[in-house]
């Protein structure tokens, strides 16, 4: 009979999602609207959306999507601004142990094939109103660990229900079609992302409701410019007729109806025949600066700029490019706090419970600062630096997570302290015997200007001297029959030489 532990043991098991539940047939989702959609469908299904139903309107965000070469560009250069960064963990508290193990506890995660597809399915919640993942584990196969991260899988935006007025989840049978029922999304199974700052109601459409009539005006003005074409793009044939004369009339009517099977009109002399051409360029031009204009709008909504996807003369000396660089960067770093959040406390936080591993979850990070912002940062630190100033520890634990690099202090090497005591051992890579034979040799010229002619034999010593402990106790011996000051000079005149010739000391 099993025991109340071992109840509680596999009731808390069976909360952890071990087995998919989002099946999806891509066949059953709602069929292509876009193709046949006039303004007052639209309208529709925005009205539809508000009431709780946005099933079309999300269909028709698929379309656009897919259909749009601009809007998808820039959408796709929104995401890899983040994804194209390098990741980061950083502990929670960097002097914490259990921090610091919970943090290496989930890299490995990062590294999981599914990993960069979620994310990306994540991001969509930029311009969607939500976006769902499900997360699925399994037992673990690392020492260490109970559960390991076996799938993430993004549910499509079909399966998503707001009848209720609240995010569900539409089941599924074994085949991926959606049922009537629905069920909520369970936090220990499903991550919610939302990545705008938007506090609608998720069924009224999210950022990219803004879009949908810009797209619309771009691809009816390319429908608009197409008819045109079609109508005044060849040049067209004009008679003229006396007044009255309903023959000759006759006569242009038949020849202009076999004009296209002959090649050419067949008309009498005294007819008059012009072949007119529509003014194509002017026609072109206006087409041109509306298409322009729908796709910065669009642009601006998801770069915060046009710059980047669009080469416009801002004038020379404009500071524009770095003003819209600037809000772009801004975009990038807050999409990224953002999918940093969700992560760490619906992912991070639920594996390291499972797994019975103490410590805060680790704060996800993608990325570094722009390349104008390290230059000035650079330009702030040497201002500092003159004025005699430096980055404390911390600082610098702030700054290498700004600069998304690990720095540490240079310690400078200690300069050569003048007062020595006579025993000195070089720091050359080439060994201390090698070190002192190659000073004295090169010291030579500098022992005789100090010492004169009157301590020249000290000069001989220290070039026979095999290193340099025999060149000082040489020295001392010749010394020993000087008076006190004068062995003071001469020792500390060898040092001296010593030193000038390129000598690192240290006391033994």
């Amino acid at each position: 009979m099993p025991t109340q532990p071992s109840k509680l043991a596999e009731f808390f098991r069976n909360l952890i999602p071990t087995r998919i539940v989002t099946r999806h047939d891509p066949r059953s989702v709602v069929p292509a609207l876009a193709h046949t959609i006039s303004v007052d469908d639209v309208h529709d299904f925005l009205r539809q959306a508000e009431g709780g139903n946005p099933e079309k309107l999300f269909a028709l965000y698929r379309d656009i999507m897919l259909a749009h070469s601009h809007l998808q560009g820039r959408f796709a250069d929104r995401k890899r601004a983040v994804l194209g960064d390098t990741l980061n963990l950083i502990p929670f508290d960097k002097k914490s142990p259990v921090d610091r193990l919970a943090t290496d506890a989930i890299w490995p995660m990062t590294r999981h094939v599914d990993w960069v597809p979620a994310l990306n399915h994540l991001l969509d919640a930029t311009l969607w109103p939500v976006a769902v993942l499900e997360k699925v584990y399994r037992a673990a196969r690392t020492p260490g660990l109970t559960y390991e991260l076996a799938r993430l899988i993004p549910v499509p935006h079909d399966l998503l229900d707001f009848r209720t007025g609240r995010l569900r989840i539409k089941d599924t049978d074994e085949a991926g079609r959606p049922l009537a029922s629905t069920h909520d999304p369970d936090p220990a199974r499903y991550i919610v992302h939302r990545g705008h700052l938007l506090t609608t109601a998720d069924h009224w459409g999210g950022p990219f409701r803004s879009l949908v009539f810009w797209w619309l005006l771009a691809t009816q003005d390319r429908e608009w410019w197409a008819r045109f074409l079609d109508r005044y793009g060849a040049p067209f044939t004009v008679g003229k007729y006396p007044t009255g004369d309903d023959d000759s009339r006759s006569v242009l009517e038949r020849a202009f109806s076999l004009a296209t099977k002959l090649g050419g009109l067949v008309v009498t002399s005294d007819t008059d025949v012009e072949i007119k051409q529509a003014a194509a360029s002017d026609t072109g031009a206006a087409f041109q600066a509306f298409h322009d204009i729908c796709n910065r709008e669009i642009s601006k909504l998801i770069l915060g700029q046009t710059l980047s996807s669009d080469a416009q003369a801002t004038g020379l000396g404009s500071g524009v490019a770095n003003t819209q660089d600037g809000v772009r960067q801004d975009i990038r770093q807050f999409d990224a706090l953002l999918l940093g959040a969700t992560l760490s406390a619906q992912l991070a936080t639920q594996f390291l419970a499972i797994n019975g591993l103490h410590g805060s979850a680790p704060i996800f990070t993608w990325g570094a600062i722009s390349v104008a912002e390290q230059k000035s940062l650079a330009d702030v630190l040497t201002s500092l630096n003159t004025a005699g100033l430096r980055l404390t520890d911390s600082g610098i634990e702030a700054l290498s997570e700004r600069l998304g690099l690990s720095l540490e202090r240079v310690i400078a090497p200690a300069a050569p302290s003048p007062f020595m005591p006579f025993s000195v051992r070089t720091h050359s890579a080439i060994g201390v015997q090698e070190s002192d034979e190659a000073i004295a040799r090169t010291a030579a010229a500098d022992l005789v200007h100090s010492l004169g002619k009157h301590h020249a034999p000290i000069v001989q010593i220290v070039l026979r001297a095999k290193n340099q402990r025999e060149a000082l106790a040489g020295v001392e011996a010749y010394c020993a029959a000087l008076n006190t000051g004068d062995a003071a000079r001469v020792i500390e005149e060898v040092m001296i030489a010593y030193a000038a010739n390129g000598a690192t000391a240290r006391a033994v």
